[in-house]
């Protein structure tokens, strides 16, 4: 029994260490939901793309701040110009930050587009699946001058 107590705190050691492995893993892998909250935090969630998602192309959108001086419509507009063919899904007025350059944050209009799901299938005779991804893009339109700031077209 002695020799119990003697390796308690061997034990104790082990155990705290063995915890704070586990503890950073789950911080700091990209895979874990508590690392995608905690890298989500504070983001503006936009219909059909995830923050990770965004992240991975340098896009970060976060709580608007301020007016706009150019309204909804004309980013629509400018946004379907930007992707022509593409329907307007969402528009959401966001702070924009370039999360891979730095930057400062810019006032900002995202328009998420699609099309069709069964465009273009018509034609090959072949007929839509349902897990087919929908093609999608997200067009940042700055809020102050109406001008496209970044597109990103995911094609399935």
């Amino acid at each position: 029994m002695y020799l119990l107590r003697r390796h308690r705190l061997i034990w104790l050691f082990i155990g705290l260490s063995l915890s704070v492995l586990v503890a950073l893993f789950v911080v700091y892998d990209r895979r874990s939901p508590v690392s995608q909250f905690v890298r989500a935090y504070g983001t503006v969630s936009v219909d059909r793309w995830t923050a990770d998602e965004l992240d991975s192309v340098c896009i970060r959108l976060e709580p608007a701040q301020g007016a706009p001086l150019y309204w909804a419509d004309s980013a629509s507009s400018a946004a379907a110009k930007a992707v022509p063919g593409a329907h307007v899904r969402q528009v959401v007025l966001v702070l924009f930050r370039d999360s891979c350059g730095g930057g400062e944050s810019r006032l900002a209009w995202a328009v998420i587009l699609q099309w069709n799901a069964n465009e273009g299938v018509a034609d090959s005779g072949a007929m839509p699946t349902a897990a087919a991804r929908v093609p999608r893009a997200i067009v940042l339109v700055d809020a102050a001058s109406g001008n496209v700031i970044a597109t990103r077209v995911d094609q399935p």
